[in-house]
C-alpha cells in the first residue's frame, strides 16, 4: 500500500542518491491472491509475500515497484511474519544482508509515530540536511523489463498454456480442474500481452522473486 511506497521510496533515494517519487512506484495489491495460489505455493516450496523491491538496472534507472511475488520457503524473507518487517539487502561487496524487527501492528505503529513527533520537537526551526539530491532518479519501465510467473489455468487449457510459454507445468493436491505453470523469464509487457488473449482460462498470475 502506501505506506510500502513511502518506505520503498526514501529506501531507493538512499540507494541512488536522487529523489524518487513514492507517487510513480508502481504498485500492485493483493487482493487477487486466493488460498488456490497458496495452495500452489507450498506445492512449489514456496510461499506468497507482498515485498517492496527496488534494484539498479544496467542503464543506472531503478527499477522499483510493490507487489506480491513467489518466494522460496528457504528464502529468509520466508519467515517474516506477524507484526514484524525485513529489509533484504544485495551489496556488490557485502553480498546478502537482512534487517529485522516489529515495524507493523498498532504498539511498533505508535512507536514509530511517538519517535517521529520527538525528533520533530527536538529540531524545531532547524533544517535536516537529506541525505540525497533533489534531481528524480530515472525510474524502469516495468513492462520492459523481464520477470519469470507463476500462471494458474483451467486444465482444459494445458495446451494453449504450454503453447503461448516457455517453462514448466506442476499441479497441487486438492486442485481438480486446474494446474499451475512456470514461466521463463520474458518481457513484462510480452508476457501481459498472452495472458490476456488467453481471457477466463487463465485463473491468476503471480511474479516469481
Amino acid at each position: 500500500g502506501y505506506d510500502a511506497c513511502r518506505k520503498l521510496a526514501i529506501l531507493s533515494s538512499l540507494m541512488t542518491g536522487r529523489n524518487v517519487d513514492s507517487e510513480k512506484i508502481h504498485t500492485e495489491g493483493i487482493t487477487k491472491i486466493t488460498t488456490a495460489d497458496f495452495d500452489y505455493a507450498k506445492a512449489a516450496g514456496m510461499t506468497i509475500k507482498l515485498l517492496a523491491s527496488s534494484k539498479l538496472t544496467e542503464d543506472g534507472s531503478v527499477l522499483a515497484m510493490v507487489a506480491p511475488f513467489l518466494i522460496s520457503d528457504s528464502h529468509p524473507l520466508a519467515m517474516v511474519n506477524d507484526v514484524f518487517n525485513a529489509i533484504f539487502v544485495t551489496g556488490n561487496m557485502l553480498g546478502d544482508s537482512m534487517y529485522y524487527g516489529r515495524g507493523a501492528g498498532k504498539l511498533p505503529t505508535a512507536s514509530a509515530v511517538v519517535s517521529d513527533v520527538i525528533e520533530c520537537a527536538r529540531n524545531q526551526g532547524r533544517t535536516i540536511p537529506c541525505l540525497w539530491e533533489a534531481a528524480s532518479a530515472k525510474l524502469a519501465e516495468v513492462s520492459e523489463t523481464e520477470q519469470s510467473w507463476f500462471v494458474r489455468a483451467k486444465a482444459s487449457a494445458r495446451a494453449e498454456i504450454e503453447a503461448a510459454f516457455s517453462g514448466r507445468a506442476f499441479q497441487a493436491p486438492g486442485r481438480d480442474g486446474e494446474f499451475g505453470f512456470f514461466t521463463d523469464a520474458m518481457k513484462e509487457k510480452d508476457f501481459n500481452e498472452k495472458y490476456e488473449a488467453l481471457g477466463d482460462k487463465v485463473l491468476g498470475r503471480i511474479r516469481l522473486a
